[in-house]
């Protein structure tokens, strides 16, 4: 009965992560105009109500991505966005007039999906880095993926670790895993745990995830969020 239950949960989660989508855009902000992005942001989500999910505003760090920053709305399909009458429609374009006054350029926007998720909240572990790649069998990864984030859940603990697609754009990447972290020392600690603690583990992860063409990766810094995952 216990291992009914057990994946019972597992694909109910299974279930509900892979409902939950998002679309991102890229921007460099102007000099300085940082600060006032953020206060833009919270000035108009801070008390938001929404349907479902939120938005996150992130600083992008080192690694393979050119943009300043990166701003995410998520949500479960169909309940994104919003709960009707908690703003006025004019205020969405007041408000994105105000923010271009501190963007210097915008980018690439891109869209998918959360296929699975681990671990507690991003803005409590807001030192993130993403990967991004193209499986050779996504299934097989996936797979794979997820049995090497159930094993070495003792030693990550709170962590997030989400893993997604790309449905529309991703710059040539099909899906992408996202690994949250206190800080800097904070990730790079846990690279070096997980050499140490799951080197056998690691080794089938390598030998049944199918393959992959790696895309790059780089590391966020959560800024912002309103509501959550």
């Amino acid at each position: 009965m216990k291992k009914l239950l057990t994946l019972i949960t597992l694909l109910f989660v299974g279930v509900l992560y892979s409902q939950n989508s998002f679309t991102l855009y890229h921007f460099n902000a102007e000099d300085g105009g940082e600060r006032a992005i953020a206060n833009l942001a919270t000035e108009f989500w801070g008390d938001a109500k929404f349907n479902s999910g939120g938005v996150q505003i992130e600083r992008i760090g080192m690694g393979d991505n050119p943009w300043s920053h990166r701003i995410i709305f998520f949500g479960e399909l169909g309940k994104r966005g919003r709960v009707e009458g908690d703003v006025e429609k004019y205020e969405w374009g007041l408000f994105r007039k105000r923010l271009n006054d501190y963007v210097k350029e915008w980018g690439p926007g891109y869209a998918g999906r959360f296929l699975s998720y681990a671990g507690g909240q991003p803005k409590d572990f807001p030192t993130i880095q993403i990967y991004e790649f193209t499986p050779n069998n996504a299934e097989a990864f996936q797979k794979a993926h997820e049995k090497f984030v159930k094993a070495s859940a003792k030693t990550r603990g709170d962590r997030p670790v989400a893993f997604g697609s790309f449905d529309i754009g991703g710059g040539g990447a099909s899906h992408w895993i996202a690994i949250g972290s206190s800080d800097f020392d904070d990730l790079m600690d846990q690279k070096v745990k997980a050499e140490k603690n799951y080197s056998k583990e690691w080794a089938e992860w390598w030998r049944t995830n199918g393959g992959f063409e790696n895309k790059g990766n780089f590391v966020i810094r959560v800024l912002a969020t309103f509501g959550s995952l």
